[in-house]
């Protein structure tokens, strides 16, 4: 086991290194957003654009890994949703609560982490997780908080889930996943030039995002939030869901369809189940303050989860039998 914690230290220590740069005053708290701009519409998409291009989307069992990944995730929604009713939240909280429970963070912190412990391999179906994420979770999770204004009455649901699914798709990343997909598929190869940009982009991604999301973990805290916070002990259940539910909900569905005569290849499963078990995706609490909910409460849900990341995902990895 000391092996996977000397493997995911480097990893959490560049987070460790945002969040003290941007606490300490050296990374400006308005400079963040360019580093996430950089993050997300240069270094990251070049990134996935490379492992699309790859063929590393083109695996067998995709789909079925895909169908237990979005199951596990319907099944998270429901419960942190019924957590968050139970807790008191409006909807607007607790659609963006449900949605910071079953949102992993693989752009940021997921594709550099496991790739470098599974191998090139766990590319393609970590990438492909993000069309579950951003597409399906996000918008059903934001129509739920739409549905229902704060004075009680009723928003078309319908128009929130669309607007929801028009913002999904402008998302950089499935579009530089679809554009590699179809140059792999089409058999293109990139003039040199265009392809050694795209990997020097590629290369500055991993480092970039994980300062950047210590930075964005730094910002939550520094930034004061005109919403109560909840005790930690009830956010402690949305952190327990996403870190130890998720990918135990991933093996028992998956187990599910295997038992239907689904084939789901076992290398795959363990990536998707690793993929879940990752800590809450920051961007999240940018989108919360977009949409006026409790950005200090999702912003606490991401932390705690990030904190205890690198136990948990050293206990799954272990768990697993991975060396």
């Amino acid at each position: 086991m000391l092996d996977l914690v000397l493997l995911f230290v480097p990893f959490f220590a560049l987070v460790l290194m945002g969040w003290g740069a941007a606490r300490r005053g050296l990374l400006p708290l308005e400079g963040i957003g360019a580093l996430n701009t950089f993050v997300l519409f240069f270094g990251l998409p070049a990134m996935v654009f490379r492992l699309s291009a790859s063929g590393a989307l083109q695996q067998s069992g995709l789909l079925s890994l895909l169908l237990a990944y979005g199951l596990a995730g319907g099944l998270m929604v429901v419960l942190a949703l019924a957590w968050a009713v139970h807790a008191g939240l409006s909807r607007r909280d607790g659609g963006l609560v449900a949605l910071v429970t079953a949102f992993p963070n693989t752009g940021f912190l997921g594709l550099p982490l496991l790739t470098s412990l599974l191998g090139a391999k766990a590319a393609g179906p970590v990438a492909a997780t993000l069309v579950i994420d951003v597409l399906v979770l996000s918008s059903l999770c934001l129509a739920w908080a739409h549905s229902r204004a704060e004075n009680g009455a009723h928003d078309d649901a319908w128009h929130a889930l669309r607007a929801s699914l028009m913002g999904a798709l402008r998302n950089p990343l499935l579009w530089s996943m679809a554009l590699g997909l179809l140059a792999s598929v089409a058999g293109m190869t990139m003039p040199h030039a265009v392809d050694e940009t795209l990997r020097l982009l590629s290369l500055s991604a991993s480092p970039a995002a994980l300062f950047t999301l210590g930075a964005i973990l730094a910002r939550a805290q520094m930034v004061p939030s005109p919403h109560a916070s909840l005790p930690g002990g009830r956010i402690a259940l949305w952190a327990v869901l996403k870190l130890a539910a998720h990918p135990a909900a991933v093996w028992l569905f998956a187990q599910g369809l295997s038992a239907w005569g689904v084939a789901v290849p076992t290398d795959g499963l363990i990536t998707l189940m690793l993929a879940a078990a990752l800590p809450s995706a920051s961007n999240v609490s940018m989108l919360a303050e977009r949409e006026g909910a409790n950005t200090a409460l999702v912003a606490r849900i991401i932390l705690w989860t990030t904190a205890a990341a690198l136990v948990s995902i050293t206990a799954w990895a272990h768990g697993l039998q991975i060396r």
